[in-house]
């Protein structure tokens, strides 16, 4: 077992543990300057049981239906190995590296800017914990088809941890899910987290080339999690104009359209795939075909989504014209060109997990910008047709690029 573990941490962290080491010196930097900066609040503790729950929980998930480190496990599959050895140690790595990398920072903003107990910290990181068995223990299930029993486990958890908000009853609650977890992936197979890559099959194209704007509309719906991603965006397209409601004298609508530019995994797909970026970027005339159809897709599904928020805004707050129309498709097509350019230029690199890729601080660059845009165009009327003319610019500009190079 401890070979395992050895050899699972060091592809997940490195050879010489580096990014336990980074994730470890940014948490104190995040904790120092936020305590520094003497800004508290009070947080109640079921706010951060439930953080602590729900969010290691979600990174958790990403990082068991991840494909970068299926290799990984199949080639670890070709030697011998003791099979309740290998489940504990993958679960084990990979709660440590969601604990470490990605929780981590969110207790550092927690424990900040507000005090704790030793109690309510103690009970934060076993919430942690728990989540990820519980979260390795509902993949499993969901792969036997026992999907409705995680939602009624998951269920419990939430109901314990915000209808009753307290500690003697959240403690049992979250041992006794930690042991039922551990109990059942003491019989779990290490196949029942091993996800065979789908055989391709033979695609035949009538034209003379095959459409690029079909293949990345393709490849999301073949990818459940970006999929998710961008209904998770429509749905809080619905709930921002509520949001945004009770602010008086300033225009929140473009503060929502830059927003909802944050779809991060629509907008590292190169950096996902450095096979695909390889052939692009090799083939003679590939590379503008390419960033000009893959700018069009971002300003699509930006489109949709932000026409969802349009709408959602026409019911709860109305008063809409043309100029807001505009405004949405500039922000949408601003932030695509910006996505493409910044995904062809600085694609990530090194990373380890499909969660490490999202998750990667490139990704609140363009939503940045544009939320630095939309503070000009919501106190400023003329900024607006400014963009707009920018935008123009930048169009024909890039078009003339691209079709040269």
């Amino acid at each position: 077992m401890t070979n395992i573990i050895k050899a699972l941490s060091k592809q997940f962290f490195g050879s010489k543990y580096e990014s336990a080491r980074k994730s470890l010196m940014a948490a104190v930097i995040l904790f120092a300057a936020v305590y520094a900066a003497e800004f508290r609040v009070e947080i109640a503790p079921f706010i951060l049981c439930l953080t602590s729950t729900f969010f290691t929980a979600g990174i958790m998930w990403q990082m068991l239906a991840g494909r970068r480190h299926m290799e990984i496990m199949q080639g670890m599959f070709m030697l011998p190995f003791d099979n309740r050895s290998f489940v504990f140690s993958y679960v084990l790595v990979l709660g440590a590296y969601t604990l470490i990398t990605k929780t981590l920072l969110i207790w550092a903003l927690f424990f900040a800017v507000a005090s704790w107990s030793a109690g309510e910290i103690m009970l934060a990181v076993l919430c942690g914990c728990m989540a990820c068995a519980v979260t390795a223990a509902g993949y499993r299930m969901c792969r036997k088809g026992l999907a409705a029993l995680l939602v009624l486990w998951a269920a419990g958890i939430l109901a314990v941890i915000v209808l009753v908000r307290q500690w003697a009853a959240v403690l049992p609650v979250s041992m006794a899910s930690l042991a039922a977890a551990a109990l059942y992936l003491a019989f779990a197979d290490a196949y029942d987290f091993y996800s065979a890559a789908v055989a391709k099959r033979t695609v035949r194209h009538k034209g003379r080339a095959g459409s690029v704007f079909v293949y990345l509309t393709r490849y999301l719906m073949a990818n459940k999690s970006y999929l998710i991603n961008t209904v998770g965006l429509c749905g809080i397209a619905c709930f921002l104009p509520l949001l945004f409601g009770g602010f008086q004298g300033l225009d929140m609508f473009p503060i929502g359209l830059a927003i909802l530019c944050l779809n991060t995994p629509i907008c590292t797909l190169l950096s996902c795939d450095p096979d695909l970026e390889q052939a692009i970027r090799m083939l003679p005339g590939q590379a503008g075909r390419f960033c000009r159809k893959y700018c069009l897709f971002i300003f699509t599904v930006n489109s949709i989504v932000a026409s969802i928020y349009l709408c959602s805004w026409q019911i709860v707050n109305s008063g809409l014209n043309f100029a807001h129309v505009g405004t949405l498709l500039m922000f949408a097509l601003q932030s695509a060109i910006l996505s493409v350019i910044l995904e062809w230029k600085h694609p990530i690199r090194d990373w380890k997990t499909e969660s490490d890729l999202w998750h990667h601080p490139r990704k609140y660059l363009v939503p940045l910008m544009m939320l630095l845009a939309a503070a000009v165009v919501s106190t400023w009327t003329l900024a607006l047709w400014i963009c707009v003319a920018v935008l123009l610019m930048e169009c024909c500009v890039l078009f003339f690029v691209t079709r040269r190079g």
